[in-house]
């Protein structure tokens, strides 16, 4: 029965990662560029230097013409250049070093039998010392005080469904529907209960960008925690594929810049409560241990990660996958802004506003009230949440923190993150080596 059950788990773990942040196909042949430190760190103004090279079926290319070209991190480049490769297959550019704290990116591509590849490789300068373009607002504590505490005066009136089909004889399947924000309002999820005797650890599952359905058993709860997955739309997580699909490209297209002109109206104050909201519903459940609840999400989950252990103290422990929503106001400011990209025409319609609003939704300026222990992870090579806007939020989070970077990553995780990342968030809950297994 154990050996099923952890064939049962390895299957839904290596599906939520496809599902979630799968890792990109191989080309039938790499172009790399490889810098010549290992750790991909330079000082300020420090040159790099770099191997550039094209490897097909395991072998260096030799003769190979290499486009490439390099500048900061998701702007323009400020070099173009050519080389070819030598006989070994190999050919070498110097790159020189940033001028402050920040990623360079060095982009390479070459023609293979009438068909271009291309990659890339992003550098940092003391990426320790950026520091974030946004401020934070005066009024911010105020702000969403006051929000918390109208949303707490809304009833959960909670309802419940019991999914026989997803339900094993490790774990109960629900889904579920709690009121939250406002009267009419929902959050949707679904909740994975273990069997066993409880009570459990909780973890809040916060979901990416995207609008998809969810269900179960999720497989941290293989790992011996009671697990809310929730949708941060409004609507519930069970429904056909087709249905998302038309919301997406619809009336939820570009949801995470709607209603930017205001505080008030912003798509994600509704969201933000609601995750607070699936906080109020784990803690009540007989079945969770209120003092052990962790938070757990990578992209858009990352961020909402962070801001729901900055607003709500029951939350004590966190795992975080490269944040979104990470400094966005960087590309006003001529630099890399984090997902979704806002800001980049400086003429646009009400920026002055859209950009004050982003300041009390920035995930920077939640870290910089987080005050519980905390596991991040991501790569140099994300294009959609980038380590400059990660970097800004991770580097002014005054509390216990462990970054595991895995430099080649993009907007994906390698199997090992998430697994030290499960690791981490079951030493903290006290969950011993085979347990729950």
């Amino acid at each position: 029965m154990k050996i099923e059950r952890w064939f049962l788990f390895a299957l839904l773990w290596v599906g939520s990662l496809l599902t979630s942040f799968a890792q990109p196909a191989k080309q039938y042949v790499t172009v790399t560029a490889s810098p010549d430190h290992a750790d991909w760190v330079y000082r300020v103004g420090e040159q790099a230097q770099f191997t550039l090279y094209a490897l097909k079926d395991n072998e260096m290319l030799p003769g190979v013409v290499i486009d490439y070209q390099y500048g900061p991190e998701k702007l323009a480049p400020v070099f173009k250049g050519q080389v070819t490769t030598d006989r070994n297959g190999q050919a070498k550019i110097k790159v020189p070093g940033a001028k402050a704290p920040g990623f360079i990116t060095v982009r390479v591509s070459t023609q293979y039998e009438g068909t271009t590849y291309s990659g890339y490789t992003t550098i940092g300068f003391e990426p320790e010392k950026i520091l974030p373009t946004t401020t934070l607002p005066d009024d911010f504590t105020e702000f969403w005080e006051d929000a918390k505490a109208q949303a707490a005066k809304v009833p959960m009136e909670v309802k419940i469904r019991r999914d026989d089909n997803q339900s094993t004889d490790w774990a109960d399947v629900y889904y579920v529907r709690i009121q939250s924000y406002r009267k009419g309002n929902y959050v949707y999820g679904v909740l994975t209960v273990p069997k066993g005797e409880g009570p459990f650890p909780g973890v809040l599952r916060l979901p990416g960008a995207a609008v998809r359905a969810f269900s179960g058993p999720n497989s941290l709860a293989a790992e011996g925690m009671v697990v809310l997955e929730i949708g941060i739309h409004g609507i519930p997580v069970d429904q056909d594929r087709e249905i998302y699909s038309a919301l997406q490209s619809g009336s939820l297209a570009g949801y995470a810049a709607m209603g930017l002109e205001s505080r008030n109206t912003f798509y994600y104050k509704r969201v933000y409560m609601g995750c607070l909201r699936a906080i109020d519903y784990l803690c009540s459940l007989d079945s969770v241990d209120e003092n052990r609840i962790a938070v757990y999400g990578g992209s858009q989950g990352g961020m909402l990660s962070i801001v729901t252990a900055a607003l709500d103290s029951r939350v004590k422990y966190m795992v975080c996958q490269f944040p979104a929503f990470c400094d966005v106001t960087g590309y006003y400011n001529g630099r890399a802004g984090g997902w979704p990209h806002l800001f980049i025409n400086p003429s646009e319609t009400a920026i002055q506003e859209k950009i004050n609003t982003s300041k009390y939704f920035d995930t920077v300026n939640f870290a910089r009230f987080v005050r519980i222990p905390g596991f991040y992870t991501w790569g140099f090579n994300d294009l959609t949440c980038c380590p400059t806007s990660t970097f800004s939020a991770y580097n002014v989070i005054d509390a216990p923190k462990e970054l595991r970077l895995a430099l080649d990553a993009g907007h994906w995780t390698y199997p090992w993150q998430v697994r030290a990342g499960i690791d981490w968030l079951k030493e903290k809950f006290g969950i011993a080596e085979g347990e729950g297994e």
